[in-house]
């Protein structure tokens, strides 16, 4: 057994649970929801209705990759089946890849039968679909939800029990989706009264703008821009309008960004996770 049969073995668990068919309830549902509240719009557009789920993708995309990723590893390390999954010729390595693969193939199909609803019943119900623009923004959802799996499974790899992977899985979830946008304690602000407030540093807007923008969902929204002509619904927080902006605030950086977060995790908790002992 290799990380491939680790993988189809975790989607074919996967598939039995009722918490799956619940997120792809939802997903459906949302995006089914969608579509019928821009009907009544005879002007509205599938490229409408993404960019609203643009902005309501970064809480819903996190919860469900989250939900379905954290007991990946830490689930079969606190009921005792870790042993037998390594007993067989398994690393710890085909696990922690083995695990991400088949939680991310879930997500992808909860994805892809809620996107391919709502483009059937956009066909009938909207104004014009623009395939491409559907197409592209699709793979850049796929993207922004398979990197949440692995932080989840990375997460799940470093922690030695159901709850402590279900702690930080919510940790990451309020860190990243809710404390980073209130302004007296958000990063940027913490950066600001540290830097300019206690040690009289003045740091420029680009670098208070890059910190915010390290957040995965929040790199997603930026990164959108790629995908709508019009810019995307990201706009900045600090920096001037009409100011020079550098590399690493441009949207096609925001895919490197959301890259690191999806390698970096997944190495650590393969660490962590390769000095665990699990007798």
């Amino acid at each position: 057994m290799t990380w491939v049969s680790v993988a189809r073995k975790d989607f074919t668990d996967a598939r039995r649970s009722k918490g799956l068919w619940a997120l792809i309830a939802v997903y459906v549902g949302l995006l089914a929801l969608l579509v019928y509240a821009a009907s009544s719009n005879p002007h509205s557009t599938m490229t409408n209705i993404l960019q609203v789920l643009t902005l309501v993708g970064i809480f819903i995309i996190p919860i469900g990759a989250l939900v379905v990723a954290y007991l990946a590893i830490a689930g079969e390390r606190e009921s005792g089946s870790i042993k037998f999954l390594l007993g067989l010729p398994n690393t710890r390595l085909d696990l922690v890849v083995g695990k991400f693969v088949g939680r991310s193939a879930v997500v992808i199909l909860g994805l892809l039968l809620a996107v391919g609803i709502a483009a059937f019943e956009g066909l009938f119900m909207l104004d014009s679909i623009d395939f491409t623009v559907f197409a592209e923004f699709f793979l850049l959802f796929l993207y922004f939800g398979v990197t949440y799996v692995a932080i989840a499974v990375g997460l799940s790899s470093a922690c030695a029990s159901r709850s402590r992977a279900m702690v930080s899985s919510v940790g990451v979830f309020f860190i990243f989706n809710v404390l980073w946008t209130i302004p007296p304690i958000s990063p940027s602000s913490a950066l600001r009264f540290v830097a300019h407030d206690q040690l009289g540093i003045q740091l420029s807007p680009r670098i208070y703008e890059f910190v915010y923008l390290i957040s995965p969902s929040y790199a997603f929204q930026r990164a959108s821009g790629l995908v709508f002509s019009g810019g995307g619904v990201y706009n900045f927080r600090v920096l001037e309008h009409g100011a020079a902006i550098p590399f690493y605030l441009k949207k096609w950086f925001m895919l490197v960004i959301l890259g690191a977060w999806l390698v970096v995790p997944l190495v650590l908790g393969y660490l962590s996770f390769e000095r665990a002992d699990l007798g």
